[in-house]
């Protein structure tokens, strides 16, 4: 059975919020974090969002790298660091590279702000 992208998307998004190690108080800041980003990539365009949240030495955005970055590995948009990846990339793939990831993290704030996430506790840094 074949799933649409935006199953795709959920699923995903889904599996990557349960890897992340923070649960309960601990996890607030990135729960917080999570309604604004989609809008903060809106805005201010992917390569000034990321900008931010690399320069924050905080989990919450550590966190949010690595899902984000971890789905455009996987949809092919990036080989392997999105951060440094879109400053080669051309107008198109850039704008495409940008659109994904807002889609994508439409599903994160979805779940997220809904506490849909497992209790595992595997790093979400582990995962490609």
């Amino acid at each position: 059975m074949q799933q649409t992208l935006s199953q795709q998307r959920a699923a995903r998004s889904l599996e990557l919020l349960d890897k992340i190690k923070e649960k309960g108080r601990d996890r607030e800041p990135f729960s917080q974090f999570c309604k604004s980003f989609p809008t903060m990539v809106l805005k201010n365009g992917l390569g000034q969002s990321l900008a931010f949240i690399k320069s924050k030495p905080d989990k919450k955005y550590e966190n949010m790298y690595a899902t984000l970055n971890a789905w455009l590995i996987k949809m092919g948009l990036v080989a392997e660091d999105t951060f440094r990846e879109i400053h080669t990339m051309d107008s198109r793939k850039y704008m495409q590279t940008q659109t994904e990831a807002i889609r994508f993290l439409e599903w994160i704030k979805r779940y997220e702000n809904a506490g849909i996430f497992g209790q595992r506790g595997t790093d979400v840094h582990t995962i490609t």
